[in-house]
C-alpha cells in the first residue's frame, strides 16, 4: 500500500477554500476494494453524523465512480494503479469526497444523459451511473492534474 500523501487542491470550481480533510483511504484497483471503500465511507458517516440522504448520495456515487475506475481505468495501462479517496467536511453541513487515481484520463462529467427509452422493453441495462450521481449530488466535478484524475463528489445539503 502506498504511503499516505498530503491532500491535493481541488479544481477551483468544485470546492470552497474552507475545505477540511476528515480522512483518506488508499485502495487497490480490485472489485473487492469497492466494498472496503464504501464501508470506510459508511463508518465516517456514522462518526460525523451525516444525514441519511448525504450518506446515501456519497456511498452510491463513490461505488459507481470507483467501479468505473477499477473496471476500466487501467485497461492497457502500464502504470501501477494508485487510487486514493479523500473525504472533506464543508460549510453548511455538506460533505465532499474526492476520488484520485492515476488511470487513463476520463471525464465522466462529459457523458451525455441517456436517452429515455420508448418502452421498458427498449431500456438498456447499464450506463446510468453518471446520471444517478448527477441526480443525488450537488456537484460532480472533474480535473486532470498531471497524471491523475480528480473526481469530486459533493453531497447536497439535506432539505
Amino acid at each position: 500500500m502506498p504511503a499516505p500523501t498530503s491532500p491535493r487542491p481541488f479544481p477551483p470550481t468544485s470546492l470552497p477554500a474552507a475545505e477540511s480533510l476528515i480522512s483518506s483511504l488508499h485502495v487497490d484497483a480490485r472489485i473487492d476494494d469497492i466494498t472496503k471503500a464504501t464501508g470506510w465511507l459508511g463508518a465516517l458517516a456514522e462518526d460525523e453524523g451525516w444525514s441519511p440522504a448525504t450518506r446515501f448520495a456519497l456511498e452510491l456515487s463513490l461505488e459507481e465512480a470507483l467501479t468505473n475506475v477499477v473496471s476500466y481505468g487501467f485497461q492497457g495501462s502500464a502504470a501501477v494503479p494508485l487510487i486514493r479517496i479523500e473525504c472533506y467536511r464543508l460549510p453548511e453541513g455538506r460533505v465532499a469526497v474526492c476520488l484520485i487515481d492515476n488511470g487513463m484520463p476520463f471525464d465522466p462529467t462529459t457523458i451525455a444523459e441517456p436517452e429515455v427509452p420508448a418502452s421498458i422493453e427498449d431500456a438498456k441495462i447499464g450506463g446510468h451511473g453518471v446520471q444517478l450521481m448527477r441526480n443525488f449530488l450537488e456537484t460532480l466535478a472533474y480535473a486532470r492534474e498531471g497524471d491523475e484524475n480528480h473526481l469530486t463528489l459533493i453531497a447536497r445539503k439535506p432539505e
